[in-house]
């Protein structure tokens, strides 16, 4: 009787060290970044449906000769003219004939800034073909200001083309509800793509070929 009590006793104590062992030791935290789902927007009417609870601005409602505004698969791109670092406007039907590669982003976005080095790779990749990269920084959502920002992309070394939605009027027009928001537009002007998170080196040139040879 005395032995079962004692071994009670050892199990007990046993049980209690290993739950109290969670207590006292911290998980260590992974090194990269979590890998984000690149969710693509179906082209069809349920999810028209579904998206439109949220109203667009009224001129990415708009039709035209070549079909219907939106920011879905198959839609007509909204246009838009933004500025570029080097003050220069530059307007997206001005682009027709080449794919355009858009990435909305800020500095403050740690996802933006991981896929930012594949981004540099992508324009080097393409600058001589018909591809067109445009990073879109949303100045209206920065916590710094423009020539912060400046700072950031040449200490960082990027070169690709840059410019400011500095009122935020053009992430509501795509309607960009996180970052990084990608969209890339055929030479038709019409939306070929959407992603929603970063991209790893290989599914952005993967996904720009797939517009550029179609």
């Amino acid at each position: 009787m005395h032995n079962r009590r004692v071994f009670c006793l050892v199990c007990i104590i046993v049980f209690l060290a290993f739950s109290l062992s969670g207590c006292f030791f911290k998980k260590e935290e992974p090194k990269n970044p979590p890998k984000i789902n690149i969710e693509q927007v179906p082209d069809n009417e349920d999810n028209r449906d579904t998206d439109e609870q949220n109203e667009l601005p009224d001129d990415t409602n708009e039709s035209t000769d070549n079909g219907k505004v939106g920011v879905f698969v198959g839609d007509m791109a909204p246009d838009f003219s933004l500025v570029d670092r080097e003050g220069n406007e530059i307007k997206l039907s001005d682009l027709r004939g080449k794919v355009v590669f858009i990435n909305f982003w800020t500095t403050w976005c740690g996802f933006c800034t991981y896929e930012m080095p594949s981004i540099q790779e992508a324009y080097e990749k393409y600058k001589d073909k018909d591809v067109i990269i445009l990073a879109v920084d949303v100045l209206a959502a920065e916590k710094i200001k423009m020539d912060e920002v400046n700072k950031f992309l040449d200490d960082k070394g990027y070169t690709f083309p840059v410019l400011y939605d500095v009122d935020g009027s053009t992430s509501v027009q795509y309607k960009v509800r996180g970052f990084p928001t990608t969209y890339i537009i055929d030479k038709e002007g019409n939306i070929a793509d959407f992603v929603s998170g970063a991209m790893e080196k290989e599914v952005m040139i993967e996904k720009i070929e797939n517009v550029l040879n179609q």
